[in-house]
């Protein structure tokens, strides 16, 4: 598919896109490591374990660049977007492709084909959603199911380093400020982690490291692409254990 549809189209890096959503909670859910008292055995670190996770979606370009972002709280009414669950609907996915990334890329296009690739069921593929994206010239392509551990860059890299970045600045400003973040203190201390982990570097990588640009189809290994191990469920439950073949079906 990336080769018929960018490589073979002559689709440069600066009009190669990858979106994601992914969660935040925005308070400390506890670190790995806490500083106490010699001789103590146990160490703790109050976090709060009840909270609302907060979305991110997060566009990349080959060409090292970030779009702007849209943010999704859970609620009924917000200034960057929102949704009753938290996450991506088919109102909102309209809505993104529209005003986010469409009034984004159009320009710098010219009237070329620009693609983007997407989860599968990431954007909620209605039919308005589509119908837009063919009008603006835009190539969706999604990855198959149970594949984005290998295929998607930005949970392989941007995301995994993007959390690890998070936890210190949550971190440090509980510690500053002696409260929780709120609605309002979020998007500052969101866009402070954000610059921090999508870098140019990273944003690259992410392509580079799926074979997406530079375009190479060998960089997935096969141990990505085998099957479940049925044998990770088997354990000294007293419940009878499905064969290896349901339990491979189960998987997926």
């Amino acid at each position: 598919m990336v080769k018929k549809w960018i490589v073979d189209k002559g689709i440069q890096m600066e009009d190669i896109y990858g979106m994601d959503e992914s969660s935040f909670p925005p308070s400390s859910q506890g670190r790995t490591r806490v500083l106490g008292a010699h001789g103590m055995k146990t160490q703790h670190k109050q976090g709060r374990g009840v909270c609302t996770n907060v979305t991110a979606l997060v566009t990349i370009c080959a060409d090292g660049s970030a779009l702007d972002l849209m943010i999704i709280f859970k609620g009924k009414h917000f200034i960057f977007g929102y949704s009753e669950n938290g996450w991506t609907d088919g109102q909102l996915a309209c809505k993104w492709i529209e005003k986010n990334f469409n009034a984004q890329t159009e320009d710098k296009a010219e009237g070329c084909p620009h693609v983007l690739l997407v989860d599968r069921y990431s954007l909620h593929h209605t039919f308005e959603l589509l119908q837009y994206a063919r009008a603006h010239n835009i190539i969706i392509l999604g990855f198959p199911p149970h594949c984005t551990h290998a295929l998607q860059g930005l949970d392989i890299v941007c995301f995994a380093q993007m959390k690890e970045v998070w936890k210190t600045e949550i971190s440090n400003f509980e510690q500053l400020h002696k409260h929780n973040i709120t609605k309002a203190d979020f998007m500052g201390v969101f866009g402070h982690a954000f610059l921090a982990a999508f870098t140019a570097e990273t944003i690259k990588a992410a392509f580079k490291a799926t074979g997406i640009w530079p375009f190479n189809p060998d960089v997935i290994s096969t141990q990505q692409t085998k099957l479940s191990i049925p044998m990770s469920i088997k354990g000294s439950f007293p419940l009878p254990q499905p064969s290896p073949v349901h339990a491979v079906m189960a998987a997926f």
